[in-house]
């Protein structure tokens, strides 16, 4: 049965007027079981259990008329003002609705740049900011507030005002991250003061070196958390379209990248209720495996989406994202620390029936296996969030509907460590580990000490290059609320002074 924070998180963020928590646990189970009762009581139970749980755009609107299920949209960009304001309107739609947002903003000419009609532009980053304004003011289908990535490569002119934005206070309403490229990083990191051209529409703005524009990266990531880092490459890898279809965006948690007009189809699966005693049953994860990438294609079939273009994208990819939670307490459970070679191993041994079960249920899918942050799922199943470890053996969670405490009785064992006792060589080792059985990409935060430094965070974003992950984003402890406080940030011209 569902905790007592659970119903009353379903209480208060999903129930419609009139509904109990078990009554839209069954709304949604007869509606992503398209008329199939049997699938409908599993569902169902799975559900009531904290087994498994839709995203919560789908708990919310399933079975609900013109219902959006989906958590991520990716909407694309043009450099002219009808694209732009169009962009803005689609991604109030869609907040309306319950999801989020991804952009990519290199396309807008930059400050200065000239109008076809004469005058000049204001630039990309004042276009963000009608953006930021909106999302400020837009709730996601009345229970969220709207959440949107801002993208930007490292080529485009005002690269250097997106990375300080957030140093100045400046957009505050979006998750912000830089899409490189293998050469960009070889010339950041290995180049020798290697220059990147930036350019717009074939026109060269400014040469600078790579390693300015990344140490201004870490500089913000050190401060505030952004910009984080994506890697352009890696993520086509698993691009089955590329090179004729490039995908250059990312949902707001950036572990969904998809074409342009895709959603993210979102699911997870609670692994601590396949831990009996000190063993793992692999053969009931597989099973769940199979029911939850069922339940995510109908998802697809049953949603409704916002706009025309993205409902033929979703007819064409079906991409699906069967994920994961309550990993740290899994682990706890079997006596296994997060930050040991038996992690690595269990990862390894649980990819085997996630891959098998994903692939035999959705064989055409874009993609079949993606880990989501699970923030409120993972208040619904009692356990933790997503891959991560435990962020403290007792805690509080701050939602838009109010605090959630949180402890559990395992968090007493010596195998509880949390995200601040895990030195950040072994968050990136798991993350790199689970990408070799995603197809997607995964949630995950590196957690840092206050007191870790801007080389700390530059060598991160390096080993998380090598390793191979689709990207990576860094949090120091305290930092937005200390340090904006206690240590204002003077930005001019291309310098940033602490």
């Amino acid at each position: 049965m569902l905790s007592k924070n659970a119903f009353s998180l379903i209480q208060q963020r999903y129930a419609h007027k009139g509904e109990t928590p078990e009554a839209v646990i069954k709304r949604v189970a007869k509606a992503i079981s398209i008329r199939d009762e049997r699938f409908e009581v599993q569902l169902y139970d799975a559900m009531l259990d904290g087994m498994f749980f839709p995203n919560s755009p789908a708990i919310r609107n399933a079975g609900k008329k013109r219902g959006l299920l989906h958590a991520c949209f990716i909407l694309p960009l043009e450099d002219n003002i009808g694209s732009i304001f169009d962009t803005v309107r689609n991604m109030a739609v869609i907040f309306k609705s319950g999801g989020g947002v991804g952009i990519n903003f290199s396309s807008l000419r930059p400050k200065g740049a000239s109008l076809s009609q004469g005058g000049t532009s204001s630039g990309a980053i004042s276009f963000m900011g009608i953006f930021n304004a909106v999302t400020e003011t837009v709730k996601q289908g009345g229970f969220r507030r709207g959440a949107l990535m801002g993208i930007m490569n490292p080529t485009h002119p005002e690269i250097f005002d997106f990375c300080r934005a957030k140093l100045k206070g400046d957009l505050k309403n979006f998750n912000l991250s830089v899409m490189v490229t293998d050469e960009f990083m070889e010339k950041a990191v290995n180049g020798n003061g290697g220059k990147i051209n930036l350019v717009h529409d074939k026109k060269v703005y400014n040469s600078v070196r790579a390693k300015d524009i990344f140490d201004l990266i870490t500089l913000g990531s050190w401060v505030s958390g952004d910009p984080a880092m994506l890697f352009f490459d890696r993520i086509n890898k698993d691009n089955k379209l590329y090179p004729e279809v490039v995908i250059d965006t990312t949902n707001p948690c950036s572990e969904v990248g998809l074409p342009h007009y895709g959603a993210c189809c979102l699911g997870s699966i609670n692994i601590a209720r396949f831990v009996e005693g000190d063993k793992f049953n692999f053969e009931k994860f597989y099973n769940a495996c199979k029911m939850a990438s069922r339940a995510l294609l109908n998802m697809n079939t049953v949603s409704v989406y916002p706009l025309p273009q993205i409902s033929r994208l979703m007819s064409d990819l079906n991409p699906i994202g069967v994920g994961i939670m309550g990993f740290a307490d899994a682990l706890i459970m079997l006596g296994i620390k997060y930050d040991s070679d038996d992690t690595l191993n269990f990862i390894e041994e649980l990819g085997k029936p996630y891959k098998q079960a994903t692939e035999e249920t959705a064989p055409d899918s874009f993609y079949k296996r993606i880990i989501a942050p699970t923030g409120s799922l993972s208040i619904l199943a009692d356990c933790s969030s997503g891959v991560e470890p435990i962020f403290a053996k007792a805690f509080e969670r701050i939602l838009t509907v109010g605090v959630i405490e949180e402890t559990r009785e395992i968090y007493k064992s010596e195998c509880a460590r949390t995200a601040l006792e895990i030195p950040p060589e072994w968050h990136l080792k798991v993350q790199a580990k689970f990408q070799t059985i995603v197809d997607g990409g995964i949630s995950k935060t590196i957690n840092l000490p206050n007191d870790a430094s801007v080389e700390d965070i530059k060598n991160i974003y390096i080993q998380a290059w090598k390793l191979g992950v689709k990207g990576v984003t860094i949090f120091r402890e305290d930092s937005i609320d200390g340090v904006l406080k206690a240590k204002p940030v003077k930005c001019d011209d291309e310098t940033c002074h602490l």
